[in-house]
C-alpha cells in the first residue's frame, strides 16, 4: 500500500553525501541531496533564483578588477567598479555620468575633485592648480567618452586593496601601496587623498619670545593650536628661547608671539623653566600672544609627540577599521602582528603625549603562541582581531581602549583567511586559515567569551579541495551570506543564526553556443542597499566570442506580485528586458553575440534556451539581436539558468529498516507558492514527466496550491524525487509529498 511522508522544509540545505545515513538527526529531515540554483527561504521552503541582470561590461577585460560597495547617507548604496588606476561608479544599477561641464578657465583655482570640459574632453582635478592646462597629466585625470564619471587612485594590480568605510570616507590599505582615503561629497564628486597621521592643524610658526626683566634664568616656549569646533591639537611650534631673564611677574611677564594659525580656535603654550628638556602645560590664548607671568607648568601634560606612519615600504598597513572613535591599522609587512590606533576622536592623528593620556593613540601587537598575523579588525561588543592563528578580544566589556588598558585575549583558536569577514546581527562569519573553511563567532555567556562553529561540516562536499575568495551579507530578504568559490562557483549560506537555520545551496551560471557549453566564472560578490532590499551585484567572467570579457551583473528582485507574472519573471543571466510598444527584433545584445538565448515574452516561455531543441538557431543572437516570430511589448532575453534542481534525501527514518527496503515512488505532490507549473519531476534526471494541466485544472499563470504528478519510476533502495525547472519561470517550492511503495 502506497504511502506519503512529507518534507516540510529545506531549511538544511544540500547536505553532503558523509552524512547521507545520519537519519537520527534533525537536519536529515530538513536537508537536500541537491540544491542547485535553488536558495533556501528563511521560512525553510526554496525558490529557484532570479536571474542576473546584465548591467555593463567592465573597463578593461584584465583579471585585476574588483567591486566595492558603498553605503549612502540616506540609507542606499553605490556599486564602485576598481581597476588598475581607475574607479567607475553605479548608483541603482546605471553608470554614473556627468553632463553640462563648465569649460576649463585659466584664472580658476582648480581643487581636486573639480570637473571641467577642454576640447570636447572631460577632465578631472587630481591635484591642485592654477592655470595649468587639460590634458597635463601632472593635474588632470582624462575622463573616458559618453560622460562616464571615473577617476584615477594610485594603486597597482597588486592584489589591488582592502577597504573599509566610515561616514563619507573609505580606508584603502594595501601591503603594496601607501593608504588613501576615498571621500564622498556627492555622486559626481569624489576625491582621493593620502593618509596622514599627524594632526589636520598646522604648528604654529614664528614663534619669539621678549623677557620681561633681565636677569640669570633661561625660558624655552612651545605651543600648539586647537582647531576650531574639534579643538584638535597641532603638532608643537619650534622652540623659542627666552634667556638671561628674570622669573616672569604680572607686572614684568615673558611675553609670546607668534603668527596666527588658519582655522585655530585657541592656543596651548608650554614651558621648560628648569632647563631639563621637558615641557608643561603653562596657559591658554586666544590669540597669538601670551604673557607668562610666572604660572607654574603642568608637567602631567605636554605637548604632542609627533609620529608620521606607514610612508616607506614594507610598512603600508593591509587592514583598517574604527573602534570607539579611533581609526585602526594593522598588519605591516615588518610588523605583521601590530595594531596601531589614532586618538580619539581624530582619525589621522596618532600623536602621543609623555606620560601617556588616556586619548593617546596606541599601538601594541598581539603576542601568543606561535605567529598571529591579523588578517581583519571587528568592532562588535569589544574589538575583535582576527589573526592567522585564531580570534582574539582586545580590551574589556564597557571600557574604553587606553595606552594603559590594552589586555588582549586569545578566544579562537582556528585562525582567518584574509578573505572579508562579514557581520550578521551580533554574528562574525569568517573564512577559516587555508580558506576551505567557513565559521561563525558570536560572545557567548557560556564560555564567557566567544563561541563559533564550522558552517561547513553538513556541506562539506561543497568546499572539499576548493578555496572560496570572497563573501558578502544579503540581508533582506532571506539573510543569505554569498560566497565565491575560486572555480567561480557561486555558494549561498542562508543563516538565522537565532532560529538555527543554516543551510547551503550552490548557484551556477553558463554561456552556450548551438555546439559547445562553458561555465561562467563569478570572481566578485558584494552587496549594496537599494530601497526596500540588498541588491547583489557580480562580478562575471564570460567567454564570448572565444575572447574572456568581464561583466558586472546584478541578481535581480526576486518578486512574485499578483498581476505582474510578465514583469516579475526574469530567470535568465546577463539578461535584458524590453518594455515598450510590441516589436518582433529585440537589440541591444551584443554582449551576448553567438549565444543561444532563452526568452520570456508577455510571461509565456518562447523559448527555453535548450541548444539541443529543433530551431534553436533561431535564437542565436547575432549582431547584437534577435527575432520573433511574435510581437511582444515586455521581454526578458539572457542565457538559461540550466538547472534549478531540488533532489530529495533517500528515504530514510531513524529506528526503522525503510532505507533496505525497495521503494517506488509512484507519485510526486508539490505545494507551491505563486509559481509557473512548467516544472518536471522524477526519480532522476533521466526519468523526469513535465507537470501538464488536467482539463479542469485553472489557466491562472503564478499557482499556488498543491499540485501532483505521476512519475515514471522503478522500485530501489532510495525513493528519491528530483524536480527540475527548465523554463525561465518562477518555482516557490513549500513542501514536497512523495507517494511511495514499499517494498521488501
Amino acid at each position: 500500500m502506497a504511502e506519503s511522508v512529507m518534507q516540510r522544509s529545506f531549511a538544511g540545505g544540500e547536505l553532503a553525501p558523509a552524512f547521507h545515513a545520519r537519519a537520527d538527526t534533525a537536519r536529515y529531515l530538513s536537508a537536500l541531496k541537491t540544491c542547485k540554483n535553488f536558495v533556501v527561504r528563511r521560512e525553510g521552503g526554496v525558490e529557484n533564483r532570479a536571474g542576473f541582470r546584465f548591467i555593463r561590461a567592465c573597463k578593461t577585460t584584465a583579471a585585476t578588477v574588483m567591486l566595492m560597495p558603498f553605503h549612502l547617507p540616506d540609507g542606499n548604496g553605490m556599486l564602485i567598479e576598481v581597476g588598475v588606476g581607475y574607479f567607475r561608479f553605479y548608483l541603482t544599477g546605471a553608470l554614473v555620468t556627468v553632463t553640462g561641464l563648465s569649460a576649463w578657465s585659466a584664472v580658476v583655482n582648480y581643487v581636486p575633485g573639480d570637473l571641467v570640459v577642454q576640447g570636447g574632453v572631460n577632465y578631472y582635478c587630481h591635484t591642485a592648480n592654477l592655470n595649468q592646462v587639460p590634458p597635463n597629466t601632472g593635474f588632470w585625470y582624462a575622463m573616458p567618452a559618453g560622460g562616464i564619471y571615473e577617476i584615477p587612485h594610485p594603486y597597482g594590480g597588486n592584489g589591488l586593496f582592502d577597504y573599509n568605510q566610515s561616514g563619507a570616507v573609505l580606508t584603502l590599505t594595501s601591503a603594496f601601496e601607501p593608504s588613501h582615503d576615498l571621500i564622498f561629497s556627492s555622486t559626481t564628486r569624489w576625491v582621493v587623498r593620502p593618509v596622514t597621521t599627524t594632526p589636520a592643524i598646522a604648528a604654529p610658526s614664528g614663534l619669539g619670545g621678549v623677557a620681561g626683566a633681565a636677569g640669570t634664568l633661561t625660558y624655552r616656549y612651545k605651543v600648539t593650536a586647537a582647531a576650531v569646533e574639534t579643538y584638535e591639537e597641532s603638532n608643537a611650534s619650534t622652540t623659542a628661547t627666552v634667556a638671561a631673564c628674570a622669573e616672569p611677574t604680572p607686572t614684568a611677564p615673558n611675553v609670546l608671539t607668534w603668527t596666527p594659525v588658519s582655522g585655530a580656535a585657541e592656543y596651548y603654550v608650554y614651558c621648560d623653566r628648569y632647563d631639563n628638556g621637558t615641557f608643561g602645560f603653562t596657559g591658554t590664548a586666544s590669540a597669538a600672544s601670551f604673557n607668562d607671568t610666572g604660572f607654574v607648568p603642568d608637567f602631567n601634560v605636554t605637548p604632542p609627540i609627533p609620529r608620521v606612519l606607514f610612508t616607506t615600504t614594507n610598512n603600508f598597513p593591509r587592514h583598517s577599521a574604527f573602534h570607539q572613535q579611533r581609526r585602526l591599522f594593522a598588519n605591516t609587512v615588518t610588523e605583521p602582528d601590530a595594531i596601531y590606533g589614532s586618538r580619539v576622536g581624530f582619525p589621522s592623528n596618532f600623536g602621543i603625549a609623555s606620560p601617556l593620556q588616556d586619548d593617546d593613540a596606541i599601538t601594541f601587537r598581539i603576542a601568543g603562541n606561535l605567529f598571529h598575523p591579523v588578517r581583519h579588525l571587528l568592532s562588535l561588543k569589544q574589538l575583535i582581531v582576527f589573526t592567522g592563528g585564531g580570534g582574539w578580544s582586545v580590551g574589556q566589556p564597557g571600557e574604553p581602549l587606553t595606552p594603559s588598558n590594552l589586555p588582549a585575549d586569545q578566544q579562537l583558536y582556528a585562525g582567518a583567511a584574509d578573505v572579508k569577514p562579514v557581520v550578521v546581527g551580533n554574528s562574525v562569519i569568517y573564512v577559516q586559515a587555508r580558506q576551505s573553511i567557513i565559521r561563525d563567532a558570536q560572545f557567548s555567556q557560556g564560555v564567557e567569551g566567544l563561541a563559533g562553529r564550522d558552517l561547513t561540516v553538513y556541506a562539506a562536499h561543497l568546499f572539499e579541495n576548493l578555496t572560496i575568495r570572497k563573501i558578502a551579507y544579503q540581508e533582506n530578504p532571506h539573510s543569505i551570506v554569498w560566497c565565491v568559490r575560486a572555480d567561480g562557483v557561486l555558494l549561498g549560506l542562508t543563516y538565522l543564526r537565532e532560529q538555527e537555520v543554516w543551510g547551503w545551496h550552490r548557484h551556477t551560471t553558463i554561456q552556450q553556443t548551438l555546439t559547445a557549453q562553458t561555465s561562467g566564472i563569478i570572481e566578485d560578490v558584494v552587496v549594496v542597499p537599494e530601497g526596500t532590499e540588498d541588491v547583489v551585484y557580480l562580478l562575471v567572467a564570460r567567454t564570448i566570442g572565444g575572447a574572456t570579457v568581464r561583466y558586472i551583473e546584478r541578481l535581480a528582485k526576486r518578486d512574485a506580485r499578483p498581476a505582474f507574472f510578465a514583469t516579475d519573471s526574469f530567470f535568465v543571466d546577463s539578461g535584458l528586458t524590453y518594455a515598450g510598444v510590441p516589436v518582433t527584433t529585440v537589440s541591444g545584445l551584443s554582449h551576448l553575440d553567438g549565444q543561444v538565448v532563452a526568452v520570456v515574452a508577455d510571461g509565456a516561455v518562447v523559448f527555453d534556451g535548450n541548444p539541443a531543441t529543433p530551431g534553436a538557431s533561431a535564437f542565436v543572437v547575432t549582431t547584437g539581436a534577435i527575432t520573433l516570430a511574435v510581437a511582444a511589448s515586455l521581454i526578458h532575453v539572457g542565457l538559461p539558468i540550466r538547472y534549478p534542481d531540488v533532489e530529495l534525501l533517500d528515504m530514510d527514518a531513524a529506528g526503522s529498516d525503510i532505507r533496505d527496503r525497495k521503494k517506488r515512488v509512484g507519485s510526486v505532490s508539490v505545494l507551491v507558492d505563486r509559481s509557473s507549473r512548467s516544472f518536471s519531476a522524477g526519480e532522476d534526471e533521466t526519468h523526469l514527466r513535465q507537470y501538464t494541466l488536467a482539463p479542469w485544472d485553472t489557466t491562472e499563470r503564478d499557482h499556488t496550491g498543491q499540485l501532483e504528478l505521476s512519475l515514471t519510476s522503478s522500485a530501489t533502495k532510495r525513493g528519491r524525487v528530483l524536480i527540475r525547472q527548465t523554463d525561465p519561470l518562477p518555482l516557490t517550492i513549500l513542501g514536497v509529498i512523495p507517494n511511495v511503495d514499499v517494498g521488501g
